[in-house]
């Protein structure tokens, strides 16, 4: 298993066109964002996976400043969930086209998906990779 950990606010895909990229803010963020992203990843991977993978996915957000210390407590416990755009299913694919032919050769080899939104005083992002092998 492959484990590695960015220091970023989790970030959903954004839609965007080619010309939109150049011009659009949000598409710069995103695509510093996959950019960052890969270049963690290459560090731990000589070369892409080439069988079925499996992948464990968490996203840790800032706690909103103006909830209560009891309320950021429980969110820090783990008792409160994140439920707040992006959705989880967009963080999961700004990942996904981070790692394509970095971690694996495309995103269609992900056979097994864990995913998960916590709050943290420390926003990141902590992605495992692993090779399945057949039962």
């Amino acid at each position: 298993m492959i484990t590695f950990e960015v220091n970023i606010t989790p970030m959903g895909a954004v839609r965007m066109t080619q010309r939109s990229k150049w011009k659009n803010p949000s598409a710069q963020n995103y695509l510093t964002y996959k950019t960052k992203i890969g270049y963690l990843a290459r560090k731990k991977f000589d070369k892409p996976l080439s069988g079925p993978v499996g992948t464990e996915i968490g996203f840790y957000y800032p706690v909103p400043q103006r909830w209560s210390k009891k309320k950021r407590d429980e969110a820090l416990k783990g008792k409160i969930f994140p439920i707040v755009k992006p959705d989880i299913d967009n963080c999961v694919k700004g990942i996904f086209d981070a790692l394509n032919k970095i971690a694996w050769q495309d995103d269609n080899r992900v056979v097994a998906l864990i995913t998960r939104k916590y709050y943290s005083e420390r926003p990141r992002i902590v992605i495992k990779v692993w090779e399945v092998e057949a039962a």
